[in-house]
């Protein structure tokens, strides 16, 4: 006998007799008897019934919309395949009139687009040669900052310090001023004990070390802020959009205070090293030069060139601005220097560290406010400028 793989073995279903259970039986057992898995019910395997479907006739709809049955399958066919054909040509044909009519809208918008573009720049010719001199003034959507303390310029300077973006660098800036003040002050005191260990050279050094670099970034971030406020009053800008900038840019920018600060210095220095008390005096220049240097550097965009033919005339063409400005930041330092002073009084060596705090934040306040005025005298000198053109012209 031949074996055969279960995949080639025919069967079919049978239905128990008793309890109509449907079960797969082999065809090769057909009238041998079998169990009904349910009802245990012996009956004799029977022949599979086959059973043909013939297939509905199919239904067409003639021009007039009556039904008529087509008893000939193929010509059926023939006919839905034409209906399938004639469809799928009108839709090519609708397609291609779409396009067709895309095109032609899309021609004449390219018509049109060169003479609206023609009669736009006739129009903005016109408009330009209509403009006067006045129109083209920077300064028109500007604000004034005049270099006055009358009670109305006293109130805009309260406002521009109520600035949320002054405010948060004002605070930044005055931790970090007075965390460097405190590792100065821990230096200077560690290094002033007279009876010196290596414990406290080593707290002298370290503290010297911190304040050093926290010193350094809390200048280029001063003057970075500080070069920002000149330049937004000087222009006359209302609002203040600070700038994000990477740690270089504002090193750059802090360049024009650290070099103005340092060339107003020299005469000091150069004497100091021969006559301490004689280099007194000296500090008048230094308070005097301090601005004139840094207008100067920023009007010719250089720090290698601290001076300015517009700046130093300005000296004689505005000494009552000058004179007014020299005042009123004399009355500044000697006010922050008076309070450092009477801090320091209080407080004693011993406590020196206590007033990092405060000393932080009048520092930082006090070159905000100096910020404020300087960039109000670069004002006066612009708007000198400004009128010196007009009338040349």
């Amino acid at each position: 006998m031949t074996e055969h793989s279960s995949s080639h073995i025919k069967t079919h279903v049978v239905k128990c007799p008793v309890c109509s259970t449907r079960m797969s039986v082999r065809t090769m057992d057909v009238g041998r008897k079998t169990e009904c898995p349910d009802c245990h019910h012996r009956f004799t395997i029977e022949k599979a019934e086959i059973k043909l479907e013939v297939p509905d006739p199919i239904v067409l709809e003639d021009g007039y919309g009556l039904k008529e049955v087509a008893h000939d399958h193929d010509d059926a066919r023939k006919k839905m395949g034409q209906e399938i054909m004639s469809q799928a040509q009108r839709e090519i044909k609708e397609q291609a009139e779409r396009k067709d009519l895309n095109k032609r809208t899309q021609g004449a918008f390219e018509e049109r687009k060169p003479r609206n573009y023609q009669e736009s720049e006739e129009e903005e010719k016109k408009h330009r040669e209509q403009l006067t001199p006045i129109d083209y003034d920077p300064r028109e959507e500007l604000v004034d900052y005049p270099l006055t303390f009358s009670p109305k310029e006293i109130q805009r300077d309260i406002l521009l310090f109520s600035d949320v973006g002054l405010l948060m660098r004002w605070v930044f800036l005055s931790l970090f001023a007075s965390v460097t003040v405190y590792f100065a002050a821990n230096a200077i005191y560690y290094g002033l004990q007279p009876n010196q260990t290596f414990m406290t050279y080593m707290y002298s050094l370290a503290g010297s070390a911190l304040s050093v670099v926290l010193g350094a970034g809390t200048i280029i971030f001063l003057g970075s802020h500080f070069l920002f406020l000149v330049m937004s009053i000087s222009s006359g800008q209302e609002e203040w959009d600070w700038p994000e900038l990477g740690i270089f840019d504002r090193m750059m920018e802090a360049l024009f205070l650290v070099i103005a600060a340092l060339l107003s210095f020299v005469p000091f220095g150069i004497m100091a090293t021969i006559d301490p008390w004689s280099a007194l005096p000296l500090l008048a220049f230094t308070f005097l030069a301090f601005p004139v240097i840094y207008l100067s550097m920023l009007d010719q965009g250089s720090v290698v060139t601290p001076w300015s033919g517009m700046i130093v005339s300005s000296l004689f063409k505005l000494p009552g601005k000058w004179l007014l400005f020299y005042v009123a930041t004399s009355v500044l330092i000697s006010a922050i220097l008076a309070a450092g002073a009477a801090l320091f009084f209080f407080a004693g060596i011993d406590r020196l560290a206590y007033i990092a705090l405060p000393g932080g934040v009048m520092l930082v306040g006090g070159t905000f406010v100096y910020s404020l005025w300087l960039g109000r005298l670069s004002w006066e000198i612009g708007a000198l400028s400004a009128a010196q053109r007009e009338e040349e012209e």
